[in-house]
């Protein structure tokens, strides 16, 4: 009987369709030119988020004397988003911090507090690329993020000799003024 619970009844059951696993994605970085460290793949991310990029609008209201009716604004709610990735650092084989210094070298684009330099939009903006794959490893979901800039400050290194911890960077935000996405 088509609505009992069974797992006979199940199209995913039968079917055997895999789950949306919210652990196997990748974060690729493709920083401005100006930038010498070239594009990253973050390969210790830990989360990223801010990536709502359907955006609704909100809800007005009319009245004829008690009734109320509802439209959607003439506006939507955002028309960028603020992605924040979370991820630690690594040294290569040159005991350098790649990541941290390509991700710095992008900051001091905007401001650079060692020489009081300021950037404009033109050179300072880069892409971030989010890519979800299957446990196979093949890509059902590519969002690219174009035109971002970096937004607020990067996080300190607080040193602790008690913790023995990797240092992970969390929420270094990007503001990305539009995007596109490639559903498969």
């Amino acid at each position: 009987m088509a609505g009992l619970s069974h797992y006979l009844n199940n199209r995913a059951s039968t079917k055997y369709y895999e789950p949306f696993y919210t652990n196997l994605f990748e974060v690729s970085i493709i920083p401005p030119p100006a930038v010498s460290g070239g594009d990253i793949l973050l390969e210790h991310v830990n989360s990223i988020g801010g990536m709502l990029t359907d955006k609704g609008s909100e809800v007005i209201e009319q009245s004829y004397k008690w009734a109320k009716r509802s439209y959607a604004s003439g506006i939507p709610t955002a028309t960028t988003v603020d992605l924040a990735i979370n991820f630690s650092l690594n040294f290569n084989d040159a005991n350098e911090l790649y990541v941290y210094k390509t991700i710095r070298d992008w900051w001091r684009l905007s401001h650079n507090p060692l020489t009081g330099e300021q950037g404009l939009k033109k050179d300072m903006v880069g892409t971030i690329v989010v890519t979800n794959f299957n446990r196979a490893g093949d890509i059902f979901w590519e969002r690219t993020f174009h035109d971002c800039i970096p937004s607020g400050d990067l996080p300190e290194f607080a040193m602790d000799y008690g913790a023995g911890d990797a240092l992970v960077f969390d929420g270094i935000t990007w503001r990305c003024d539009w995007w596109e996405e490639n559903i498969v």
